[in-house]
């Protein structure tokens, strides 16, 4: 039996079939295993990791795959184009199918491809990740297997649940969370904490032709925004309870969900006199320029029992093109903003409030979080940034035409 692989280091030399090569050197392969593996994100930090770093990529996916509200503006890049990307790409089949039809693609495709490295794009208590691990049960020499968490609160199952992940979590290499909070809530229900863990992995790619957002000298015309989900947890009433105490400010709504009557009834208040609008749920090209209109992105997510934030990616997205950001702490939100905006005790709508009445007063303020953020999102949350913290998490190097990051 032979050896598994080293951690943070790629050993292709045992490989049972040959990888591609560039010039005399073999690459290792990463395989990429998700029913979002077509996801414009993923798509775009494959192929950043194929052409900045020394290894060849694969996809296990799903072709038919219904977005979330929360991701269908970003649409979905077809098998067709990660192949013309030189990206080796097989199929799951379709949603619904039987779950042995799952469990023998993944096998099946795991013979074929023979990774060197697994990327593991579903949550550690899902039946695909159990499958990618159960399907070395019999070889002491395995690929590094990574597996995302972005979920923060989990169930601990029934007893036979339990004692599947204990007995397959311990053939995990690393984790790769979008942020502490998940990697808690995971290790809260039974992941071993020998398991290493990589930080805030997670990303956007923002436009290339974007412009920036200029801060704006005039106070009169100051416009706050929010984009998410229609639902209580998110906070939009909160914005609302803000807006009415911050004269010469409006407000601009981006999103749908069940909340949708209540929001649009909520704008016709007196107290908010017309200074807030619904634009409905926006495609990504338009929530670009949604972006760009406003000098202050609000984030007032509120925790329940059943739910908390997780990564935020509006506040990525907010960081990307330079507008400031005034959030709750809620969940992951003060680790994903860091120092780059300000962060208010959840639920405190009177320090919401005064946050954003000094965002709104204070123009080197403005300028210095809209500085801030977008040096935090080409750190932190850039494709770039993502694709470095994968390949760093399965050891690979830097091609030598790639230059430096």
């Amino acid at each position: 039996m032979r050896a598994m692989r080293a951690p943070f280091e790629v050993n292709c030399g045992a490989s049972r079939h040959p990888k591609p090569a560039v010039g005399n050197r073999t690459e290792p392969t990463l395989l990429l295993i998700s029913r979002r593996a077509f996801y414009p994100v993923h798509a775009a930090v494959l192929r950043a990791l194929a052409t900045t770093y020394e290894v060849s990529v694969a996809v296990l996916g799903a072709e038919e795959q219904e977005l979330p509200d929360v991701h269908r503006s970003l649409g979905w890049v077809t098998p067709d184009e990660l192949r013309e990307w030189g990206i080796r790409v097989e199929l799951l089949p379709p949603s619904g199918a039987d779950w042995a039809d799952d469990a023998a693609a993944i096998r099946n495709c795991l013979a074929g491809v023979d990774p060197d490295a697994v990327w593991v794009q579903e949550e550690p208590v899902d039946l695909i990740a159990l499958e990618v691990l159960a399907a070395y049960r019999r070889q002491r020499e395995r690929p590094r297997i990574g597996c995302a968490v972005c979920e923060n609160i989990f169930q601990r199952g029934d007893l036979r649940t339990r004692l599947r992940r204990r007995h397959l979590w311990p053939r995990l290499d690393v984790l790769l969370p979008v942020a502490q909070a998940s990697l808690a809530g995971v290790r809260a229900v039974g992941m071993p904490r020998s398991i290493a863990s990589a930080e805030l992995v997670a990303g956007i790619d923002a436009p290339t032709d974007l412009l920036l957002r200029a801060p704006r000298s005039g106070v009169s015309d100051f416009r706050i925004g929010f984009v998410g989900r229609l639902v209580p947890e998110k906070g939009w009433a909160d914005v609302l309870a803000a807006l009415v105490e911050l004269p010469g400010t409006s407000a601009a709504f981006a999103g749908d969900g069940p909340d949708r009557d209540a929001l649009v009834a909520a704008l016709a208040q007196p107290s908010l006199g017309g200074r807030a609008a619904w634009e409905g749920l926006l495609a990504k090209d338009d929530l670009w320029n949604f972006y760009r209109s406003l000098d202050c992105l609000v984030v007032p997510s509120r925790t329940t029992a059943t739910w908390k934030e997780q990564f935020g990616a509006v506040i990525a997205d907010a960081f990307a093109v330079g507008v400031p950001v005034v959030a709750f702490d809620s969940g992951a939100i003060a680790e994903v903003v860091g120092d780059a905006g300000i962060v208010v005790p959840e639920g405190d709508v009177e320090a919401l409030t005064a946050a954003l009445a000094r965002v709104r007063d204070e123009r080197h303020l403005r300028e210095q979080l809209a500085t801030a953020g977008r040096a935090r999102y080409e750190t932190e949350f850039s494709i770039n940034a993502y694709a470095g913290k994968i390949a760093a998490a399965y050891g690979l190097r830097r091609r030598s035409s790639a230059g430096v990051a």
